[in-house]
């Protein structure tokens, strides 16, 4: 006898299968653009942000932050879980990052930048890092700038730097997805010249007071981010807790987890907050959070690089860690 739980996964694959069909592949959708003149025509404070769960992020966040310097400029780094909002008028160029998830920016990322005070013109562009080729980075990267546009930002660029993917259920004991394999070298130093050449596009403008445009396309990825796609992962998901016996209290989950659903004290997952976003099972040194994904354990990302011996190329740069 079907379960519920059979009958809506089944549900979601027909619906999947019927998108595939339906839809065109891609549309334009509204432009950004800037909604009041550029603050400014000289950087010297740029603002280098970022959301990292796993290291791809935040490592070309300060890789940005460097370049700046070089360039000159004084610059300033931070993940926008330690940045105060309130300070942000004082810089003349802001950028921030963030990891590709469900083919979108992150909730907790757009909360953010909805709670910023009015940017009164300062220049704004976006990043993002992804982990495989067809990940809508082109529309993620747009929705960072199109909040920050709405706080009445500039927009002078967006960019998407891919790395291997850092998504578990790409993984699996004995077989990883062909997509991921193929992208296990990366970040390598084509990334990192891409990031460095971002950092002195972006000044070039600033400097020649030219704002960009851009437009979201409607893709078929485009169109799985209105379904909710975290919904139908969780119907895959069961044992999301963490093992009191093999937990060092280290806190890595707490300190990652976007929407506080870790309780340590309890050893327990809030499964109905989780964004299913990973970190915590991606974080843990030990191996203490546990998580079956259709009927299979999962391992977190530095557990399966420790597996694979897989090792990131780090830039050349000293990147020394803010905050």
């Amino acid at each position: 006898m079907k379960t519920r739980r059979d009958f809506l996964k089944q549900s979601s694959m027909a619906a999947g299968a019927f998108a595939m069909q339906a839809f065109p592949s891609c549309i334009a959708a509204g432009t950004i653009r800037a909604a009041m003149p550029m603050k400014t025509r000289h950087v010297k404070k740029p603002l280098v942000l970022w959301y990292s769960q796993t290291g791809y992020t935040e490592r070309n966040g300060m890789l940005l932050k460097k370049t700046f310097e070089r360039l000159g400029m004084n610059a300033t780094g931070s993940d926008i879980r330690d940045f105060d909002r309130a300070g942000i008028g004082e810089f003349d160029l802001i950028v921030l990052g963030s990891p590709v998830f469900y083919y979108d920016t992150p909730r907790y990322v757009k909360d953010w930048i909805q709670a910023l005070p009015d940017l009164k013109g300062i220049p704004v562009a976006a990043f993002v890092t992804f982990g495989g080729p067809e990940g809508n980075q082109h529309n993620a990267a747009c929705s960072i700038l199109e909040d920050l546009v709405e706080k009445q930002g500039v927009p002078v660029g967006i960019q998407a730097f891919m790395n291997m993917s850092s998504f578990p259920l790409a993984w699996s004991k004995d077989k990883v997805h062909e997509k991921t394999w193929m992208s296990r070298h990366l970040p390598d130093e084509d990334t990192y010249k891409s990031v460095r050449a971002f950092a002195g596009y972006l000044k070039d403008q600033v400097e020649k007071g030219q704002s960009s445009e851009f437009s979201k396309k409607i893709t078929l990825r485009e169109c799985s981010t209105w379904v909710a796609p975290i919904f139908w992962t969780k119907l895959f998901v069961k044992h999301h807790s963490i093992d009191e016996q093999s937990c060092i209290r280290c806190g890595a989950c707490v300190e990652k987890c976007p929407v506080n659903a870790i309780d340590l004290s309890g050893f327990k997952v809030d499964t109905d907050a989780c964004v299913l976003c990973f970190a915590c099972i991606n974080n843990c040194p030990a191996g203490a959070v546990h998580m079956e994904y259709n009927g299979e354990n999962i391992i977190g990302y530095h557990e399966f690089m420790k597996q694979k011996q897989l090792k990131i190329t780090e830039p050349d740069e000293r990147l020394d860690k803010e905050g």
